[in-house]
């Protein structure tokens, strides 16, 4: 990232707002206090706004006081970020909301690498180039963008992509799936257009695919968990042939009730979106539609369990039990309660995956000229074991 003045402040004209300031650098404080000093109000969004409707009396007070404290004052030739977001909100397609989002220490937008979903010209920006502010789009379905400014020259316009979900996704920094963002044009009208049009399609896909490859995923493991306990109970041996006690039969059950609680996560997290685009796709009354809705009840049953764990790994909320209890034995109760769960997905696993493909938004996924993954073809035979694992 190329170096920058210590502190900065960055003037742009809002519509609503009047004069808008955003203090950054990584004395981003001495920029602060300028603004303090110079009668400028902190905003809801980190931004400050001058006092009164003079523009040119704010910003006479202002640069003298921005000299004192070494910060240099810059005016962008742009409309202030956050009312462009708030007209592209409004005209893209569900209920969208904007929140422009500062980033006033170079540092913190090195925080946005691991959710910032992407592999276009975006996150490369974000990577090489200071960007002191963006503006984060959110819909009501949960898709998030993150919008900023294309370069310095405002013919260029603005750069779009996705955020991942927090809370579905720890990491998607370079991740394969990841839709490639765009740039827009800069008024807001064509730029709306082109994320409906063109992004969303996109990123929706993009989302489908990536859910259905971690499920898979974890359906494969759950299944190599599965069949190796059961091998086991059949026996009554382990896996070197050795003989096993009634002691023992407990302790291989709790081994798999926790690993498999590890792995049924990702199902638990990222299955729901799939079947409700699968519920959208499936024909009434047909087998698919039993199917979707047999494995919808079989995840409702295990919602309190994955809700109770992630109550555990949050000190203020837990319940006093599971502050007390280690973490593989919250593991090992949670994963017990989630068999039956677990063995519907299992015996489901081929239908499920053929209803998801045949649900992707826009169509199944063929193979892409640039390398771009299909979601995962299916790799779970049925099973043939028993019904049940004993407990």
């Amino acid at each position: 990232m190329p170096p920058n003045h210590p502190a900065e402040i960055t003037l742009a004209y809002s519509r609503t707002a009047g004069l808008v300031a955003i203090a950054h650098g990584e004395q981003y404080r001495w920029a602060r206090t300028a603004l303090e000093q110079s009668g400028f109000t902190k905003r809801g969004d980190g931004s400050y706004h001058a006092p009164g409707p003079d523009v040119p009396a704010a910003a006479a007070k202002l640069l003298p006081l921005a000299h004192r404290h070494h910060t240099t004052v810059d005016v962008s030739p742009r409309p202030y970020l956050g009312d462009i977001a708030d007209r592209i909100a409004a005209q893209l397609p569900g209920t969208w909301t904007a929140q422009v989002e500062i980033y006033s220490h170079p540092i913190w937008q090195t925080d946005l690498l691991p959710w910032l979903w992407d592999r276009g010209e975006l996150v490369r920006t974000v990577e090489e180039q200071r960007v002191p502010y963006a503006a984060k789009l959110t819909s009501s379905t949960g898709i998030e963008l993150l919008l900023a400014e294309r370069d310095e020259d405002p013919r260029l316009g603005y750069l779009v992509g996705a955020v991942a979900s927090h809370e579905e996704f720890d990491n998607s920094y370079d991740n394969p799936y990841a839709p490639p963002g765009i740039a827009l044009p800069p008024q807001p009208d064509p730029a709306a257009k082109a994320i409906a049009d063109t992004f969303l399609p996109s990123c929706h896909r993009a989302l489908h695919a990536r859910r259905l490859d971690a499920v898979v995923s974890a359906l494969d493991q759950l299944r190599d968990e599965y069949d190796a306990v059961t091998a086991i109970w059949e026996s009554g041996r382990s896996s070197d042939g050795t003989p096993l006690t009634g002691h023992d039969m407990v302790e291989v059950n709790k081994t798999f009730a926790e690993h498999a609680w590890r792995i049924f996560r990702a199902v638990l997290t990222h299955a729901p979106g799939l079947l409700q685009q699968c519920e959208g796709a499936v024909t009434d009354r047909s087998a698919d539609t039993d199917t979707v809705a047999q494995l919808s009840e079989a995840l409702a049953s295990s919602q309190a369990a994955l809700d109770a764990w992630r109550h555990s790994q949050n000190p203020a909320s837990a319940q006093p039990s599971a502050r007390l209890l280690p973490p593989v034995e919250v593991r090992t109760r949670l994963g017990l309660e989630a068999v039956p769960a677990i063995e519907t997905w299992l015996a489901e696993s081929e239908a499920f995956v053929r209803i998801a493909e045949a649900a992707t938004p826009g169509g199944p996924l063929q193979p892409l000229a640039d390398g771009t993954p299909p979601a995962p073809k299916a790799a779970l035979p049925p099973s043939t074991r028993p019904s049940s694992v004993r407990r």
